[in-house]
């Protein structure tokens, strides 16, 4: 069921949102896109706010790879708050800011690093934060080769997890980052926060 974008969805939704899922949709979640392909159920522009979703719609919003392309990160964090219920989980993965893949892609125009979803969520080290609505981080990992592996996807081989160097950089973050980033690049990093409302 593809709608265009301004459309508002009434019926019963699945308790999950595929955040940007192109072709790749998980299986059982409602698929959202700006691109009319197969495996999209809603076709908006992301960049175009509010979402065509009713307030607390969803359990569990994923954004795989698409956060780095949007226009407004704080704009689209206080979409994503409104549209999952209290206590809904949200997922996101997006290339690490040291990863040749965030530089390689044209269209990206953020970068993302251990601390960057400090900034939407309570109980963290940041002084100040860019939304009134608020986050709890659950668990952030940078990985090496794939920080998180979905329903639909096969887990790859990681060198650097198995001798315990992935282990080592995300117990000092902070480390890793500003020493040690551009010597040994990161590929993807992993957030998981919950909705508090």
């Amino acid at each position: 069921m593809a709608t265009d974008s301004g459309a508002s969805l009434t019926q019963s939704l699945p308790a999950v949102l595929d955040v940007g899922c192109y072709r790749y949709k998980l299986p059982g979640a409602l698929g959202l896109d700006r691109l009319q392909v197969t495996g999209v159920d809603v076709v908006h522009d992301l960049n175009q706010r509010p979402w065509p979703f009713a307030d607390n719609s969803f359990d569990r919003v994923v954004c795989r790879h698409v956060l780095a392309h949007l226009a407004d990160i704080p704009a689209t964090m206080n979409e994503i708050h409104r549209i999952t219920r209290p206590g809904g989980r949200v997922e996101i993965v997006t290339p690490h800011f040291s990863s040749d893949n965030a530089f390689t892609d044209v269209t990206s125009r953020w970068f993302f690093g251990f601390r960057s979803m400090d900034y939407f969520c309570v109980d963290r080290p940041m002084r100040y934060r860019y939304t009134n609505r608020d986050f709890r981080l659950l668990e952030c990992q940078i990985s090496f080769r794939q920080a998180h592996y979905f329903e639909n996807e096969e887990p790859k081989w990681n060198p650097f997890a198995m001798i315990g160097l992935e282990w080592l950089v995300n117990r000092f973050p902070r480390i890793y980052e500003h020493f040690f980033a551009f010597l040994l690049r990161a590929n993807e990093i992993y957030f998981q926060l919950q909705v508090v409302k």
